[in-house]
């Protein structure tokens, strides 16, 4: 299995404000759409933040990542993003405009893309208090 540093190396990841590492690999000329990489290593969370936009997560490589999701923050439920369908695991998830979310890597460390279309804006982004935890 790759090691997350060298893939944070090779794939030029810098921190992400709500956790883990990401960068933008694509972006077309009409901001219609975006796509960034993004890793987690064990012990790091993505914390809980939702976009006015629709969100497409895809699995890539590493253990799975379990994505929580909440509407109103009383009630989560979760989804398994991996390549093992028989466990239960899909290879992509949108998380829909307005929805609550965080995750974690359920192992060593998970490499996912994410699609926003039209593209991703920081405007976009609401990040949860600090003391809202997964």
């Amino acid at each position: 299995m790759t090691n997350p540093d060298d893939l944070i190396k090779k794939l030029k990841l810098l921190p992400h404000p709500e956790g883990g590492h990401f960068a933008e690999s694509f972006r077309d000329e009409s901001d219609m759409v975006s796509l960034i990489y993004y890793l987690l290593k064990k012990g790091e969370t993505s914390h809980w933040h939702k976009l006015t936009k629709n969100e497409i997560l895809h699995f890539y490589d590493g253990d799975p990542m379990k994505i929580y999701l909440s509407l109103d923050k009383t009630e989560i439920s979760n989804v398994l993003l991996g390549k093992n369908t028989e466990n239960g695991e899909v290879h992509h998830y949108v998380v829909k405009s307005e929805t609550w979310f965080g995750m974690r890597s359920t192992g060593d460390w998970s490499l996912i893309g994410c699609t926003v279309s039209p593209a991703f804006n920081y405007k976009d982004l609401e990040i949860a208090s600090k003391d809202w935890d997964i």
